[in-house]
This record gives C-alpha cells, structure tokens and sequence, in this order.
C-alpha cells in the first residue's frame, strides 16, 4: 500500500516534530578505515514496545533509513525489499508507508526494523564501501493510530527506543549475508523478547525524506527448482531462466552446521558453477543452522543467477527450495507474439533481463560487482521498456536521481552519483534529454518536461563549453561494444550533439519556448558535421555502420546519403551487424525507415555470431552484454566484463512493437496513433500480433499473410484517433465493424513456405 496525499500534512508535521532518526554501533570494534572489505558491522535491530487499550481503527507505520530495512510488527514481517531504495543518500531518501492495522492486537505489543548496509554504507559496484555514508545506520518511524473513538496516538523514533543484534551478522547486496539461525531475528520485534538492549541514540541528519512515488521493489515471479546434482551436502539447482533475485530455503541439519548458496548465471565446461564474470561479488549467502528447522530468505541481498550450488559442512536434509525473481513491480502494458521461434525468444529475453535490471534504478547488471545506472543503458532501451510496461513513475524518479548528480560540469556517466566515472560524455550524458524527450512522447505529460528544465539546461550548456566550432570530441566510450569497427570519438560526439541540441529545442517548443543562442549553435553544429565527416561521395570518413545510422537517425545525413552506404556497409560484412551499444539501438528503425526491411529481418533472423539469435543458440534466457560474451569457438569471452543478463542490446523491441507490428504515437501519449505495419519482404514471418495499452486504451494490431498478400486487424478504442500507413502496399479492401478495422494488402506474393527453422530454435 502506498502512502495516500490525504495523510501528507499529518506525516510531515509528526515526521519533523515527533520522529527522531536513531541508530547505535552494533559492532564499536569494527574499522572503517578500510573500505576495501566485504561485509560490514551485524545489521541493527531497533525495537519499541507499547500497549493499546482501546479499538483501532486504522493504523499505519510510515518509514525510512539510512541503510536498507525490513519492518516487523509482533514478530511478523512486514513485505518489503531493500527500503528505501538505492538513492544518494546525501541528497535525498524516500520513506514508505504500511498499513499495520491488521497485526495489532489489544494489550502488549511491539514494533521496529533490522536494519542493514545496503547502497548507504555497503559495497557498490567496484568503488566498494561507504560511498554515501557511516556508521552506525540509522532509521526513522512513526506509528499513527487512529482509534475508533476518533481519537488518534503517535509512536515515534527516538531515544527511548531499545536496540540489539540478532541473527543477521553479515550483509551486502553484492556480497550476500551470513545468517546465523542460533540467534534471534523476528522474535526481536515481540513483547515477549526480554534480552538486555543496547541503548540508542538520536542524530541529526540533514537530509530530505521525500514520500515513495514509484512501485516498490517486491518478491515477483517464483521459479521452480531443477536438481542437476543432490548429495547429503549439497545440490547444483537450474532454474532454468537467468533473472535477479533470491532462493528460499527449508532445510535441516545439525546445530552450526554452516551451509554456503553460491549463485553464477551459466556452468563451466566441466558442469561447475561458472563464477569469474562475477569479479569481485562473491555472490554468496551462509547460514549456520540451528539444529532445527530453518527456514531463509535473504533481506538485505539479491543475485543475478540461474544456477545455485548449495554446500553444507554436515549432512543436511533439504526440505525444499524455490527462487523469486525480485524487481520494480510495474503493470505490464505491452504484448508481442509472431509466427516464428526465435523472435518471441528475442522478445520473452528481453523481458526477463529488463525485470532484472529494474531494481530501485535501471541498473546495468544484476550479478558482479556493478549494478549501476549508467545513463548510456538507461535512455537506449527506455522506450522498448515504456512498450512492455509503464514506467511513468520509474523513469520520473530516476531523473530525479540524474538531477542530483548533475553539476554545472555536466552529468555523469551513472546515477545516484557514486563519485567515480566521468561527466559530459557523448552518448551518455544525453540520456539527460533523451529520457524527458522519450517519456513525454509515449506518456504525453509535459510536466516532465517542466520538471526537468534545469537538469536539460546544465547538460546543453555543459556540452557548448566544451565544443569547438561545433564540434565535441568528449566520449569515453564511444559506440560501446561495437565489433571490428571504432566510430570515431569526434564523429560520434558531435553527432551526439546535434541530436541533444534537436530534442531540446523540441521539448522548449512543447512549453512554448525558445533558446536563440542554442538554435544557432544547432546550426553552426550541422554545418561543422557536414564539412568534417562527410565525403563528395556522401561516404563518411569513418564509413562505419553506427556513423551511417546513427547520421540518419540525427539528422545529419540524407536517406539517400544513408541507404545505400548503410546496405553496403552490411553486405560488406557477410548481412552481419557490427554496431555496438549506441548504433546498435539505432540500427533496425533506421533500416526500416531506408525501406530496407529484408536487411531489417535478415539481422532479425539470423542464428549465426553475431545477432540476437546466436545467444538464443547457444541457450540464452536473457540478452547479453556482448554480442560475444560466449562463442563456440572461444568459449566465455573477456571474465572483466562478461554479464549474461545485461538489456541494452533488448533495445529491438521498440523495433518490434513500432516496425514490426506498426504502433507509433502519432502526437505525444498516444493521443493519435498511427498503425504501420513492415512485413517481412521475404514472409519468414509469416505473422505477429501484439498490443499497446495507452493511457485512452489498448490499441491491438494483428497481421497475417494471407495469398499475395496480407490480413491486417487493428482495434483500438473510439476516442483515439487512427492514421493507416502500408507503405507500398496496396490496400485492397478496408472494412471497420465495432472499433475493429480489417485490411487487405496486397503486397506481391511472399515466399511459398519459409524453410523450417532450426530444431533448437524450434523447441523454444
């Protein structure tokens, strides 16, 4: 349950005058000196007791930390899942709200949170601890009690509060935990817990607590266990997707047994966990048994996994197991389904990786020591992820967390800021723009626009410091995992540039404004573009397949300066891609919109190195990071940076829903749509059917081929008006009945029957 406005003054006047942040070392000896260690202090259990003596109405606890927490009531667990999420904890952190009404009872009770590192003071990524803060962790709660006299009571954080340490004595997200089952946990937050507390001290913080506005991180899709090997110590489990999260476990074994569950998305040659792409992560969590029945869930962790080795020092009996994906619940809003295999592979891939990655942030990864925002990731598959679900309020936080760590230098190459990487880098930086320009196209509200002004304002004015008669030549990373091909810096900068530049003036117009010095740096940027890069020929000095896409997709270059050198460049290459990260985004519209959709579906299709199709081969269940993260002939590529589980080459999608099934918003939200579907030329695909859900309704487009031509159905509510576009088909015949428009097209006759694909794709 999310915190409802009608509470806002209420919580924001006991939040300030009542509830005061706490917190106490649970370990004094612990050194924090060293931030290069793998766990910190046991996690921090803060409790307080109270009595009720009348009828509640309505109770609800509103909460937050300086750390991650989990919130108990009697000894029950309150869901939820690494609160308050992954912020800058020196410039904002949000607070949740639960309604606890129903684990209350008349007479004694009690209530508080175990509370652990998370992003506050624990590892991230590959710059290690503390990089938003210290110990001790704190937190900070208030109880509202509404009894049904009318009258209403507060219980609230502060020095009278009681703490201890239980059984949770170590905790990192990229680590895992050590729980020993021996000591208490729950049984903490009970009235019957009598152990000596340690006291507790209020501090003073100053930093704003802002009310949850986006879904919450939750335990999601449950996946069943698949036992490869089982012993009396130990099992190697596949749960046959590769996804993000945790492994619940049953099991029994003698008192201090310990028993370690290590996590690795694929297994070695040999059938061994496969564990270097996880650098530094160690990916594991141990529990020490209690010579009972224990039963585990991890609370301060999550992995990225498909395999799980469980290893006991003693026998142990395991009574069952079972894993849950964990992510940003969002509601689904898109669907795709077509006549071929390996496509709605592609698809299901991407959506798995995409749930992966969406936890508290768009993270990069969700196995090594990384997890990052990294702008480049997040604004190049926005928009396939705003198809599959609605990211509205995702996307507008995460902006706020871009804003936070942006400067008048520009903005960072990740978000919550971690002080590590670069600012104002081409490709990266521009997500600043991008993502605005792309969640007020697909959602139509201009307030994001409003609301990220300053933000697009430093990054604009960031980039023009730093250009030099037009031309920037600051990118750190260039077309990012490209193949055989380097898009050089300048070129890929300045071409970054100008479509920064576009999309701002755009974004200005929408608000009913301008900015002249920036319309004439736009400009002064094309003419510089033209002269520099470009050829008599219409070649691009670098005649690279990201400089033609990424030169057509911007702006810079004409269709036909980019048809033909784009099919050149392709053919050149075997009908094989070559673009990274950035080109590789860019590469399946801008085929379509050259009319080169045989090109489009041949890369689509193609099973062979490199392609979406060639990790499906080799047993992929989510999109990798590289186009080579394993080969046949090499096996795993470079263990530095190899994740398996990884969305930005995902970015098809868009493609999918735009080209493939034709839904395009044609003015922002979707408030007229246009309906333009591109079949495969050669009938591959020999149909797709798929929907969008607009904020007026779902717009349903299927299609078929039907003779020497197509069927195409498109529903789509009254309210919502439609623009057709076959391109060059011919349509022969339209009928609309009940909101349901049918067409015939005729488009020449598509191949008699498309070879089978092959078995392994086929059994998918």
């Amino acid at each position: 349950m999310f915190f409802r406005p009608e509470f806002a003054a209420y919580r924001d006047r006991i939040m300030e005058k009542g509830a005061k942040w706490i917190g106490f070392y649970t370990d004094p000896a612990y050194d924090e000196s060293n931030p290069d260690q793998p766990y910190g202090a046991p996690a921090m259990y803060v409790r307080k007791k109270f009595s009720l003596h009348k009828s509640v109405q309505k109770a609800e606890i509103s909460c937050t930390a300086l750390g991650v927490y989990k919130l108990f009531v009697n000894g029950q667990e309150i869901r939820s899942f690494l609160e308050p999420g992954f912020t800058d904890y020196r410039k904002r952190v949000y607070e949740q709200t639960y309604d606890v009404t129903s684990v209350l009872v008349g007479g004694k009770n009690a209530f508080g949170a175990c509370v652990g590192d998370g992003w506050y003071t624990g590892n991230i990524a590959m710059v290690r601890r503390q990089r938003f803060g210290r110990y001790p962790l704190k937190f900070r709660a208030c109880l509202r009690l509404v009894y049904r006299d009318g009258s209403e009571e507060t219980v609230c954080t502060d020095a009278s509060w009681e703490g201890f340490t239980g059984g949770l004595r170590e905790n990192d997200i990229l680590n895992g935990e050590c729980r020993d089952f021996r000591l208490p946990h729950a049984e903490i937050f009970t009235d019957a817990y009598a152990e000596a507390p340690a006291p507790v001290q209020e501090f003073a913080v100053d930093v704003p607590v802002f009310a949850e506005c986006c879904e919450r991180v939750e335990l999601c899709e449950r996946l069943a266990p698949s036992f490869l090997r089982q012993s009396a110590r130990g099992a190697l489990i596949d749960f046959g997707q590769n996804f993000a999260g945790v492994v619940r476990l049953c099991l029994r074994g003698g008192r201090g047994t310990r028993v370690r569950v290590r996590h690795g998305e694929m297994l070695d040659a040999d059938g061994s966990l496969y564990v270097a792409n996880l650098r530094s992560a160690r990916c594991t969590d141990t529990l020490i048994l209690s010579g009972g029945t224990d039963e585990y869930l991890p609370s301060f962790t999550y992995h990225g996994f498909r395999y799980v080795q469980i290893e006991a020092e003693g026998d142990v009996e395991l009574q069952s197991v079972a894993a849950y994906a964990v992510h940003n619940r969002l509601r689904g809003t898109g669907s795709f389904s077509c006549s071929d295999a390996l496509v709605n592979r592609i698809y299901s891939n991407t959506l798995w990786s995409m749930r992966s990655n969406f936890v508290s942030i768009p993270t990069d990864c969700p196995q090594r020591d990384e997890r990052l925002g990294w702008m480049a990731d997040a604004h190049l598959f926005a928009r396939s992820a705003m198809y599959m679900a609605d990211c509205k309020k995702f996307y507008r936080r995460f902006l706020l967390d871009v804003s936070d760590a942006t400067g008048e230098d520009g903005v960072p190459d990740t978000a919550p800021y971690v002080n590590f990487f670069g600012k104002n880098n081409a490709g990266w930086a521009d997500g600043a723009v991008i993502l605005p320009y792309l969640h007020y196209r697909m959602y139509g509200d201009q307030s994001i626009i409003a609301e990220n002004l300053p933000l697009m304002e430093r990054h604009i004015r960031a980039y023009m410091a730093t250009a030099d008669g037009g031309i920037r030549c600051k990118s750190a990373y260039g077309d990012w995992l490209s193949l055989g091909e380097e898009t050089p810096e300048d070129y890929f900068s300045t071409a970054y540039y100008y479509y920064s530049l576009t999309l701002y003036l755009e974004l200005l117009g929408v608000l009913g404004k301008t900015d002249a010095a920036v319309e004439r740096e736009r400009g002064v940027v094309y003419a510089a573009f033209r002269e520099r890069f470009l050829a008599e020929s219409g070649r691009t000095a670098c005649d690279t397949q990201t400089s033609y896409v990424l030169g057509y997709a911007f702006g810079l270059l004409t269709a036909d300066e980019a048809a033909a050198n784009l099919r050149r460049k392709i053919e050149e290459n075997g009908m094989k891609l070559a673009t990274g990260f950035n080109g590789g985004k860019f590469l399946m519209p801008v085929l379509s919109d050259l009319k080169m959709d045989d090109v489009a579906y041949a890369l689509l299709l193609n099973e062979d190195y490199p392609g979406w199709g060639y990790s499906i081969a080799n047993g992929a269940t989510t999109i990798w990071e590289r186009w080579n993260s394993y080969t046949e002939q090499d096996g795993f590529g470079d263990a530095g940076m190899n994740s398996f589980n990884h969305y930005v080459f995902g970015s098809v999608v868009e493609w999918m829903y735009r080209y493939m099934l034709g839904i395009r918003e044609d003015e922002a939200g979707f408030t007229k749509v246009c309906v333009a579907p591109h079949f495969d030329p050669l009938g591959r695909i020999r149909s797709a059917s798929g929907s969008y859900e607009t904020k007026l309704g779902a717009v349903k487009v299927s299609w078929e081929s039907e003779n020497a031509g197509y069927t195409v159905r498109v529903e789509c509510p009254e309210c919502i008006p439609l623009r057709f576009d076959f391109g060059d088909g011919e349509v022969l015949s339209h009928c609309c009945k009940r909101g349901e428009h049918v067409f015939r097209i005729g488009c020449g006759r598509p191949a008699e029957k498309p070879q089978p694909r092959v078995a392994a794709v086929q059994a998918l």
